[in-house]
């Protein structure tokens, strides 16, 4: 039997719509499945791009260090610096993200241990650090190889701590074997600080610092009695108390400058940070206002550096009155390079502790991915012909303070460039 030939026709005119219904399905399945394809080879590819990126950065990274920077003999830290740079190219591998490219590149920095040295700019969200934690007190060495309280928290139970009061031993231990021992953990650990005297004032204030806190039995002297006191480094580890007893009646001048005129007749100024032409104002408004001083103390204890000029140098140069200048590893920098030069512009004596041997040129240098600008060393400035950095400025008189003079109020480095400076101009220093 013969089927008639508008049957076909019909019948193709009535599947047509659902075949041109199935073909778009079936085009846009592979769409879509090309889309997925794409989607994954693009993020692997994306991936690897990023990988390889790190992996430049890091290569050009190490390369400039290992060519540029100056310190690695001085500090002598070439092989931790070869270790640490194998260990940290691991994680380069493993890396996933630029946040913990930066926290490897961060962790590169502190073993190089240079307070000059960190990330300048990005606009990378580093990794948070651990939060670190101390002792709520803040310790400083004493005369006769002994430990004593700078500063301690009034609240709580270090409310009967006060300055001056001897420190016998922690968990046992004499107090100086356990700060030393933490000094040197410090210093071998790496972070931003340019020589072991840095590390070390870091370590007497901000005692026993850690992440994990802990108790600890602290024998301490009170009325010539030996007490037993327990305390938790449970105190954020933010910030460092940079002096004690400061004089009385301090008045506050340009550039971060403070002065007064002592009750022997003996000046005093003290300089928080170095503030080019507003620290020079500072001092020139000191010694306009007591022009009788006998001599001028300069106080660079904790002084955060900065920058200056000629004005700044040469401002006692004209003053015709002995100088005394007091530091201690707190001194960084700009206040360094400051107490050179009053050691040999104006004369002056120096006091108290070696500083804290950071004191550089520096230049800043960029990712070839543009992920970051670091700020490094290149050249150390120098004293006599020895380099600043690491070494720091010694002082002429070697000053720890003395426990008794502490416990009265006075402040033992401030005596003694007081005594030196009334020797000095021909007065007798008075009976403390």
């Amino acid at each position: 039997m013969c089927m008639d030939p508008s049957f076909f026709l019909m019948l193709q005119e009535k599947q047509a719509p659902l075949l041109a219904h199935r073909f778009f399905y079936f085009a846009r399945f592979r769409r879509n499945l090309c889309l997925v394809l794409l989607l994954f080879a693009g993020v692997f590819l994306t991936n690897s791009l990023v990988a390889a990126e790190y992996d430049k950065d890091w290569r050009v990274f190490v390369q400039t260090i290992d060519k540029e920077y100056p310190f690695f003999e001085l500090k002598s830290i070439r092989t931790d610096w070869n270790k640490t740079k194998r260990e940290l190219a691991k994680r380069v591998d493993a890396c996933k993200s630029d946040s913990e490219f930066m926290g490897i590149v961060s962790d590169a920095l502190d073993c190089l241990r240079d307070a000059h040295m960190g990330i300048q700019e990005t606009k990378v969200s580093l990794p948070n650090p651990p939060d670190k934690f101390c002792l709520p007190v803040a310790f400083m060495p004493a005369q006769d190889n002994g430990v004593m309280v700078m500063a301690a928290s009034p609240q709580g139970a270090t409310a009967v701590l006060h300055p001056g009061m001897l420190i016998r031993s922690i968990n046992g231990k004499p107090a100086r074997t356990v700060l030393e021992a933490q000094s040197d953990a410090l210093w071998k650990a790496g972070g931003p600080f340019s020589s072991p005297q840095r590390a070390r004032i870091l370590a007497y204030r901000m005692p026993l610092m850690s992440d994990k806190i802990d108790p600890y039995k602290i024998v301490y002297v009170s009325d010539g009695k030996e007490v037993q006191l327990v305390l938790k480094n449970d105190s954020p580890s933010r910030g460092w108390v940079k002096t004690y007893n400061m004089p009385k009646n301090l008045e506050r001048g340009e550039g971060s400058s403070f002065y007064s005129l002592l009750p022997s007749g003996v000046g005093y100024i003290y300089l928080r940070r170095i503030q080019g032409e507003q620290t020079t104002a500072g001092i020139q408004a000191a010694l306009k206002k007591f022009p009788d001083a006998y001599g001028w103390i300069v106080d660079l204890r904790g002084n955060g550096g900065g920058g200056y000029g000629q004005d700044l140098q040469t401002v006692f140069k004209g003053n015709r009155k002995p100088v005394a200048v007091i530091i201690d590893a707190g001194c960084i920098s700009a206040g360094e390079t400051y107490a050179r030069d009053l050691r040999n512009m104006a004369n002056a004596r120096l006091f108290g502790s070696t500083t804290a041997g950071s004191s550089s040129s520096k230049r800043d240098w960029r990712f070839p991915s543009g992920i970051a600008t670091v700020r490094f060393s290149t050249r150390s400035r120098q004293e006599n012909g020895k380099p600043i950095e690491f070494n720091g400025i010694s002082p002429d008189e070697v000053i720890e303070p003395v426990s008794k003079e502490v416990l009265a109020g006075q402040n033992s480095e401030i005596l003694r460039a007081e005594q030196y400076l009334l020797k000095k101009s021909g007065r007798s220093p008075a009976k403390k």
